[in-house]
């Protein structure tokens, strides 16, 4: 398995702006955990990445690499506790971190 926090950079949120805000369907909540996710197009090769914050429709990770959008995967679990989720999912908007190195991703629940 893949593990993306050996690659990224632990720096703070970036701050987002009202516009942000404004946009999102539902509220979204600073969590900061590890994920598994199985990409559609490799299922076989589960990669780990760290959440930024979540929601009901959907949650932001940090990554090494950028995502493409329109990228579909499932949401395997949450580490460490392991918890199973199998929740499908959209990669929506792909960008560079705001602060530190890597990149940012928005994935929509479908």
């Amino acid at each position: 398995m893949l593990d993306e926090s050996m690659f990224q950079n632990d720096s703070p949120d970036s701050a987002r702006g009202t516009s942000d805000l404004n946009r999102r369907e539902s509220i979204r909540n600073a969590v900061s955990v590890e994920v598994v996710m199985a990409w559609h197009f490799n299922p076989d090769q589960p990669v780990r990445y760290r959440s930024v914050d979540l929601s009901e429709t959907g949650m932001r990770l940090r990554s090494s690499t950028p995502l493409l959008e329109g990228m579909t995967g499932t949401l395997r679990s949450i580490l460490p506790e392991g918890r199973r989720l199998d929740r499908s999912v959209m990669v929506v908007w792909s960008r560079p971190a705001g602060i530190g190195s890597g990149y940012e991703a928005g994935l929509r629940f479908f």
